[in-house]
């Protein structure tokens, strides 16, 4: 089959064995998977991901230096069944699922981070049944594409546990920032401000619900007059060094903050800053099996509105020059991979 491998930065389309589903194993095809920050982090900066991944684990590791097929954010239809399989849906059926393959040993696998478990960007993929969850009919493979990501988001506002009394600041609007608004506006929350240097991003905020917009270069998301009237929750969707300590000066006192953003390189900040003003710090990782299934069910009845998400797709070929393009923010939301284009 045909599949875009990743070796240390370098990304490239091969021909490689199609996978074999085993015991309680599914083989399905690729509808749609989406291209995510962490493949771009995992793209770029290889030695520190892996290097990260051995240290601390964590639910999506990548723990190698030979080629990966990367892809997690996917919808794909059921090809064939493994022996041992319940069979309990039909093939052809659109499926999504937690990019997690199960093993007898408990050390399960990440979907698109290992050697043995090619990820979406490739013709076919191996999935356990016991992870698969049918999409429901009428829902485009584009949009259930996006349940992972949307999860991230919907699981960063749960963990918030907001009291319906705070203003909401989100920096950064990538794609993480856009599932967070996407989330809090589903629950109507607001005001919601939404902070990126970007232009092109400012305006997906926008259209996924943000109330107000910020340019950093000219205005300071902190001295929002909006902002300034009820409790202050911050959701950092940046990831990059010296957010924190930023945030940390420039918050007011009694601030929640929601780390979302994933920061791979060292990293400083002043904890006396944060110790004077009182505030709360809360990193998030990923999502929980409710989380991951409530998001898809709140794609397929517009709880979630995610008709502005999606820039373009892209096929095999395609992947290595977007790789590159996603550097300009200006450019892309969410890019979505088909196999079959």
């Amino acid at each position: 089959m045909r599949a875009v491998l990743m070796e240390k930065g370098k990304l490239w389309v091969d021909d490689i064995d199609s996978p074999k589903p085993g015991k309680g194993e599914v083989l399905v095809a690729t509808k749609a998977c989406g291209i995510c920050g962490s493949d771009l982090h995992a793209a770029k900066h290889t030695t520190d991901f892996v290097q990260t991944s051995i240290e601390t684990g964590g639910a999506f590791k990548l723990t190698t230096f030979d080629p990966v097929v990367l892809g997690h954010e996917f919808c794909a239809e059921i090809v064939d069944y493994g022996p041992e399989t319940d069979k309990t849906h039909a093939t052809g059926q659109l499926v999504c699922s937690i990019p997690v393959r199960l093993q007898s040993d408990n050390n399960h696998l990440a979907v698109g981070y290992s050697t043995e478990t090619p990820g979406g960007f490739a013709e076919q993929m191996v999935l356990s049944e016991r992870m698969l969850l049918p999409v429901p009919a009428g829902t485009p493979a584009t949009a259930a594409a996006l349940t992972e990501p949307l999860a991230v988001g919907y699981h960063a506002v749960m963990k918030a546990q907001l009291q319906g009394d705070e203003a909401i600041l989100v920096l950064g609007c990538g794609p993480v920032g856009l599932a967070v608004i996407t989330a809090l506006k589903a629950q109507n929350v607001a005001p919601i401000v939404a902070a990126d240097f970007s232009s092109g991003r400012r305006e997906y905020a926008t259209t996924q619900g943000a109330d107000w917009i910020c340019n950093p270069a000219v205005e300071d998301p902190f001295q929002v007059s909006e902002l300034r009237k009820r409790k202050l929750v911050v959701f950092e969707c940046v990831g990059v060094p010296g957010v924190l300590d930023d945030i940390f000066t420039k918050a007011p006192h009694n601030t929640r903050i929601v780390v979302v953003g994933v920061c791979l390189q060292t990293d400083h900040m002043r904890p006396l800053v944060a110790i004077n003003k009182e505030l709360s710090l809360q990193f998030v990782l990923g999502y929980t099996p409710k989380e991951f299934t409530q998001s898809l069910h709140a794609i397929a009845d517009g709880t979630f509105d995610v008709g502005g998400l999606v820039s373009h797709e892209v096929g095999l070929d395609e992947v290595a020059d977007t790789f590159v393009a996603l550097a300009d923010p200006e450019r892309y939301a969410k890019v979505i991979v088909n196999p079959s284009i």
